[in-house]
């Protein structure tokens, strides 16, 4: 069972637990079965000569439908918990759009982003991030309760959320934002991206409570120049599965944490991948550019002890929440800014 493989060096922590339990694990096991059906129909139907040898990115992709195609979860339980069509709806049906233009992909007749980023891609992309699939819904839902908890000791009134894209995470935070706190909040949501921002302000922007002032602007977390963000003015800075797709993790830590003010925190909610594992997430993610160092990794998620490793690159002290049943797949950290002395 689940139970059996908590692993005792990953900390127990509500803020992850709580939602990753047996049910949502059983969950990843119905997910993975489709994706290793998708998997085993795209490499039958593969004409590997029609693939550039010298595009790491597409090999890296043909490498990892290899593996998917007989992966199982480890220590899967013998009776899985049913799981409902509607539950596993966001996930399944990205997974088909993304297998239905894989040949495009591997033959180089079309790009990852014009498959999941526009049309019906985008539909499907925007549901996927959403609270209401269940398979994404606890790295939205950790991220809440973690902040929440940070909002409720009085310590933070400037928000900044880097990396939104769709704005699942925005969604998540605003509709369990503590209705009895009282006082003035600023909220600013960025992404690199204009037309994901007008998307989220379209469909999010109407949703903060009368006590929140919700902003909306571009900004690139990779960048070190300056975005007319002034440093040391937030109290917290939030990124939901967004840093993992940084050029060069450390820096970004550090720069993200010179915008907090003295006392303030950085919170990170990420999904994971053990070293030597795989997620079934990165069948429709590696449609899209990778980070360079993820093919050394072989993901472009990192395992827990990748995150330990450059948050100790940074110079960052950061507590680091796993969750301690099943395979590492979901962590919440927290990093304190340096108080004044």
């Amino acid at each position: 069972m689940w139970n059996e493989m908590a692993d005792q060096t990953h900390v127990n922590a509500g803020s992850v637990d709580a939602f990753v339990d047996e049910p949502y694990l059983d969950t990843c096991v119905r997910a993975w079965e489709v994706t290793t059906e998708l998997a085993q129909s795209i490499l039958e139907a593969l004409d590997l000569g029609a693939v550039d040898p010298t595009d790491e990115h597409r090999m890296h992709c043909v490498d990892w439908l290899r593996r998917a195609a007989t992966y199982r979860m480890p220590s899967q339980p013998s009776r899985l918990a049913d799981s409902s069509a509607e539950a596993l709806a966001p996930t399944v049906d990205l997974l088909r759009h993304a297998a239905s233009a894989y040949p495009r992909f591997l033959d180089g007749t079309a790009s990852g982003q014009s498959i999941l980023l526009s049309g019906e891609g985008m539909r499907l992309w925007n549901g996927y991030f959403q609270s209401r699939n269940c398979l994404y819904e606890p790295l939205n839902a950790a991220a809440a309760a973690t902040v929440n908890r940070i909002l409720r000791t009085g310590n933070g009134t400037r928000i900044l959320e880097v990396g939104a894209g769709t704005g699942g995470a925005t969604a998540h935070l605003l509709a369990e934002w503590p209705n009895d706190l009282s006082g003035a909040f600023d909220y600013t949501v960025t992404d690199t991206s204009a037309s994901l921002l007008v998307s989220t302000r379209r469909a999010h922007g109407e949703r903060a409570p009368s006590n929140v002032r919700l902003r909306f602007r571009r900004f690139d977390f990779d960048l070190v120049d300056d975005q007319g963000l002034v440093p040391r003015s937030f109290d917290l800075v939030l990124a939901v599965n967004a840093l993992h797709n940084a050029v060069d993790l450390p820096s970004t830590l550090r720069n993200l944490r010179s915008l907090l003010r003295p006392g303030g925190t950085l919170v990170l909610s990420e999904s994971l991948c053990a070293a030597g594992d795989l997620v079934h997430q990165e069948f429709i993610f590696n449609l899209l550019p990778m980070p360079a160092d993820a093919y050394s990794r072989g993901s472009r998620f990192y395992a827990e002890a990748g995150w330990r490793a450059h948050f100790d690159a940074a110079g960052i002290a950061a507590e680091i929440q796993v969750n301690a049943v099943g395979p590492e797949l979901v962590m919440v950290a927290v990093a304190p800014a340096e108080a004044e002395p």
